[in-house]
């Protein structure tokens, strides 16, 4: 078999000889000690007959700062045009660590050898020494040995010829891997096959990172939002920046339905961006662009023309809490569902309501983006639980000139604090696969002063399946301890009530929230319970336009509406054979 061509032998002020590889027409890798101090070099291409010297320049180096054991070995060097040699090609990561061993192949330069000298190697091991080299031995003992003028050789398969590292010291031999020399050097990333990426829009991801101010994000903690508690584990260590952060995503997990992490990780620090020490809104948006748009590659192929499937709802959430940052911060998420699967569309921490509500109608418009189109739109507030009165349904951005945003699409509301509990979350999926095959959705009354104790209600509703009608909204005091919370904690999967009603302690039952649960029972008695958040949807417009003296009786109409299979939880990563 002859020789690749793409070994480059390396001449240096001083007589100093090295190796590299060409990676792509015009760019060649090489150790930095082969090119130290230097800013110009000859390269010339042993395996190319009749091609004469060129001068490269060194256009980017490694951290290495003159020592045997300092990290960062590693320098590129840029020809004056391109060369008709084709470049090599990287193996997968974990090539070199396979069973049994492959044989390894160095070519490199020692004194009086112009044309070069082929070692045979074989890597020891698949651990990293100070987390930057690959430990290599000689194959057989004997034959032609790793020396001086190896340094900057390619490391390759003898069967296939892919390249898997480069030499970086003799006694022992020690290579730098492909896997560190792409974490080192962004540019490398497009041509090191990572599973389930492509060079395209690494090559986009690893420009817009390079943009991304320094201290503007904190990786590691970025990084833990993304995976999740029972995803990808990060190098002990943890990130020196974002880069090896997004590629340790990159190389060490595949995305795949319902698991996008780098995607996740990619909001997340747009978000940073906008909110960093020099917020940059317009890099902000063109990494939300490329999350979208690596997510929608990924996405399941539309059905065949025609009348789609029904698919049920497309949920988009928003996920509210106080973040502890401060008295009014609130962190806030949202997230579209599709395939099964949750996207993250931004995520910030607001201070006040009208901020909140401005950021969130706006990300909600985004969600939309990635919401299969086959499917019915339903916007859910995941809530605390004495926030689960605020009217979310009536939020808008110009009163007077737009509707509000439950006259636009359905809007339900959910308890953050159920939806951390697995129990009642198990409960729940129970209830709707019996829910699933009704046809009908009878009101369960709990008219003013009527309730009884908070835990005989809740073990009343335990038997409940279908809609809970309070004639009266939550007491905000209470709304953990009184009626309305025992009703969540039974749980009660579906649970209506009017923002406003009676204030008093006891009532005479001809109030308001007595003609409240009586037009429930009407409107909503024949409907299926999977069909009631569209259904309030058509209330909630018709109490928009009604424009007679009295108020509509479905003016304030608050629905909590929990399917929990319509949001299921976030599944981890797979984990590749780095790992």
């Amino acid at each position: 078999m002859a020789s690749p061509s793409w070994h480059a032998h390396i001449s240096c002020g001083g007589g100093t000889v090295g190796a590299g590889f060409l990676f792509t027409d015009r760019h060649v890798l090489t150790c930095a000690h082969v090119v130290w101090q230097e800013e110009q070099v000859e390269i010339r291409f042993p395996g190319l007959p009749g091609h004469e010297p060129v001068l490269a320049r060194v256009v980017a180096r490694g951290c290495w700062a003159g020592d045997s054991r300092d990290p960062g070995d590693w320098a590129v060097l840029e020809l004056p045009g391109p060369v008709p040699v084709r470049p090599v090609r990287f193996a997968r990561l974990d090539a070199p660590y396979a069973y049994p061993a492959p044989k390894l192949l160095a070519h490199g330069f020692p004194q009086d050898y112009e044309e070069g000298l082929i070692s045979e190697l074989r890597a020891s091991t698949d651990r990293l020494t100070a987390n930057e080299w690959t430990q290599l031995e000689d194959w057989k003992g004997y034959g032609a040995s790793v020396s001086g003028g190896f340094s900057g050789s390619a490391v390759s398969l003898a069967d296939g010829g892919e390249v898997v590292g480069m030499v970086c010291a003799m006694e022992p031999v020690r290579m730098v891997s492909a896997h560190v020399l792409a974490r080192s050097w962004p540019p490398l990333a497009e041509h090191v096959p990572t599973p389930g990426h492509d060079p395209g829009e690494k090559r986009a991801l690893a420009a817009l990172v390079a943009r991304v101010p320094e201290g503007a994000a904190e990786p590691d903690r970025l990084f833990r939002q993304a995976v999740g508690p029972l995803g990808l584990a990060p190098p002990d260590g943890g990130f020196a920046s974002v880069w090896e952060a997004v590629w340790h995503l990159l190389a060490e997990s595949a995305p795949r339905a319902g698991a996008f992490p780098l995607a996740e990780f990619t909001v997340r620090l747009a978000t940073a961006v906008d909110e960093g020490p020099s917020p940059d809104p317009e890099l902000g948006r063109e990494l939300r662009a490329w999350a979208q748009a690596y997510r929608s590659r990924r996405d399941a192929p539309a059905g065949p023309s025609g009348r789609a499937p029904d698919l049920g709802w497309s949920p988009v959430l928003v996920d509210i809490n106080r973040s502890g940052e401060g008295r009014n911060a609130l962190l806030v998420e949202v997230y579209a569902y599709r395939d099964g699967s949750r996207r993250l569309v931004d995520a910030t921490t607001v201070t006040g309501e009208k901020q909140l509500r401005d950021w969130v109608l706006d990300r909600v418009d985004d969600a939309f983006g990635d919401l299969d189109d086959r499917g019915r739109a339903l916007v859910a507030f995941a809530l605390p639980r004495n926030w689960l009165n605020k009217p979310v349904d009536q939020w808008v951005r110009r009163k007077g000139i737009e509707p509000p945003l439950g006259c636009v699409s359905p809007v339900v509301v959910m308890d953050r604090l159920r939806r951390r509990n697995p129990r009642l979350q198990w409960t729940l999926r129970q209830m709707w696969e019996i829910l699933d095959g009704r046809h009908t959705s009878p009101v369960h009354r709990i008219e003013c002063g009527a309730a009884p104790r908070p835990d005989k209600l809740s073990v009343q509703l335990q038997d409940v399946y279908g809609p809970v009608g309070f004639a009266r909204p939550p007491d905000p005091g209470r709304a953990a301890t009184g009626p309305h919370g025992a009703a969540l904690d039974a749980p009660s999967p579906i649970v209506l009530w009017p923002h406003t009603g009676c204030a008093g302690a006891s009532c005479d039952g001809g109030c308001r929230g007595s003609g409240f649960l009586d037009a429930l029972a009407e409107r909503l008695t024949r409907l299926a319970p999977g069909e009631l958040p569209g259904h309030v949807l058509k209330l909630r417009k018709e109490a928009f336009v009604h424009d007679e003296d009295a108020p509509h009786w479905a003016a304030g109409l608050t629905l909590v509406w929990e399917d929990p299979r319509r949001f299921p939880p976030v599944t981890p990563p797979d984990r590749s054979p780095l790992s």
